[in-house]
């Protein structure tokens, strides 16, 4: 993929017009951030999701923090990996919502970073379950969150255990008080 990085809204809008033209094949995103997605699509219908190492409703949430990227439609069969998915037209609508809202907060001045004080408690509160590979992970997302909240959800993302990462949340909220 030798083409320009382009905002995701862009990639949304092809992923809309593949499922409008009831299409079969893989949508392939390299992220700006280096990290690859897939969207498998079965005669318009989304099928399959997979980004940053989780699938379906979980890398869809991880989807909708993507800025910008390349893609690459490979049209064909799509293999028998499925995963329970929203409505195609839900999962659009959530990714095109998420990128038009940062698009706003962005054009408005809204701060695109944490303060270092965010930054450390959520390093601090993710090194407690993942060890130190947090530092790493944490440098990797903080350009790209838009504001705190997002950045909790996608550290959280990170913790293989879903009661752990419930637990990563509580804590977070607890010392940034």
């Amino acid at each position: 993929m030798t083409q320009e990085y382009i905002p995701f809204l862009e990639i949304v809008n092809e992923l809309k017009k593949l499922c409008d033209s009831r299409q079969t094949g893989t949508l392939f995103v390299a992220t700006k951030l280096n990290r690859s997605a897939q969207i498998m699509i079965d005669d318009g219908v989304i099928v399959y999701m997979y980004f940053y190492n989780k699938r379906g409703q979980e890398a869809l949430e991880l989807m909708a923090t993507i800025e910008a990227g390349t893609f690459r439609f490979q049209e064909g069969t799509v293999t028998a990996r499925r995963e329970p998915m929203p409505e195609t037209s839900v999962i659009i609508q959530t990714l095109a919502k998420a990128t038009g809202e940062r698009s706003t907060q962005v054009l408005a001045g809204a701060g695109n970073s944490l303060s270092r004080r965010e930054k450390a408690i959520l390093e601090e509160c993710l090194a407690e379950y993942i060890g130190p590979m947090a530092a790493i992970i944490c440098e990797d997302h903080f350009g790209s969150v838009a504001d705190f909240s997002t950045a909790v959800d996608v550290l959280a993302a990170e913790i293989p255990s879903v009661d752990q990462r419930g637990l990563f949340k509580e804590k977070v909220m607890a010392k940034i008080g």
